[in-house]
C-alpha cells in the first residue's frame, strides 16, 4: 500500500509542521543577521592625509640706536677790559668765524660785563640783510649803512628804526675779574644768514 493511501484520512502532524517553519525562519533569520550585521559593522577603511609642513620664517630684529648729538659753543677769548679805555671804544673781531663787534656803552646794558657792565657785543651784519654795522656813540646804536635801520646796544639789539622786525644777535660775555679777559660763550638767536650758529660756524663741538 502507497504511502498516499496510508496517510489518507490522517491529520497534518501540527508539531512536524511547526518544527519546518521554524527551520525556514532560522534559516531566513541567519540570512538577515548577515546581511545587517554587514551594515551595522562596516569595515574601517584607513584614509591617508597629507599635512602640509609649516616652516617657521625667522624674522631678524634690528635694534635702533639713537646717538644724541649735542651742539656747543665754544668758549672764546675776544676782548681784555684794556682794550676799552673810554665809553664809546669799540672793538671789531671774530667768534667762531662770525664777524662781531664788542662796544663799552658808558652805561649799564642789557648782556653787559666789566667792572661797569657796560661792555657788550654784537654781530657785525644787519638782522635785514646782512650789511655791515657801524656805531654811532651819540645815539648809543649800530647803523646800517644801506638802509639806514638802528640798533639800540644799550638794550639788548633792540631795533630801533629801519626794516629789521628783530633784535640784532647779541653775544653771551663772559667777565674774569682776575685778569680782565672778556669770553665770547655763543649768541642768543640766530645771526644773519645761518641756520644754525653753531654747525656754520667754526670750532663748534659735538659729543
Amino acid at each position: 500500500m502507497s504511502n498516499e493511501k496510508k496517510n489518507e484520512g490522517k491529520k497534518p502532524d501540527p508539531d512536524r509542521r511547526a518544527i519546518i517553519i521554524g527551520g525556514a525562519a532560522a534559516v531566513a533569520g541567519v540570512a538577515a543577521g548577515i546581511v545587517i550585521g554587514s551594515q551595522a559593522f562596516p569595515k574601517l577603511l584607513t584614509k591617508t592625509e597629507v599635512q602640509p609642513e609649516v616652516t617657521k620664517e625667522v624674522v631678524p630684529q634690528y635694534i635702533t640706536k639713537t646717538v644724541t648729538q649735542v651742539e656747543k659753543y665754544v668758549k672764546q677769548l675776544v676782548a681784555n677790559v684794556s682794550d676799552f679805555p673810554t665809553a664809546g671804544t669799540t672793538k671789531m673781531t671774530t667768534y667762531m668765524g662770525y664777524s662781531v663787534i664788542l662796544i663799552k656803552t658808558g652805561v649799564p646794558s642789557i648782556g653787559g660785563v666789566g667792572p661797569d657792565n657796560d661792555i657788550v657785543g654784537f654781530s657785525g651784519y644787519c638782522a635785514h640783510m646782512g650789511y655791515p654795522l657801524s656805531y654811532d656813540p651819540n645815539t648809543n646804536c649800530l647803523l646800517c649803512t644801506m638802509h639806514f635801520s638802528q640798533y639800540d646796544v644799550t638794550k639788548g639789539g633792540m631795533q630801533v628804526i629801519g626794516h629789521p622786525n628783530q633784535y640784532l644777535a647779541q653775544l653771551v660775555l663772559e667777565y674774569d675779574s682776575s685778569t680782565g679777559n672778556i669770553y665770547a660763550l655763543g649768541f642768543n638767536k640766530l645771526v644773519y644768514g645761518a641756520y644754525n650758529n653753531v654747525l656754520q660756524g667754526s670750532g663748534g663741538a659735538t659729543s
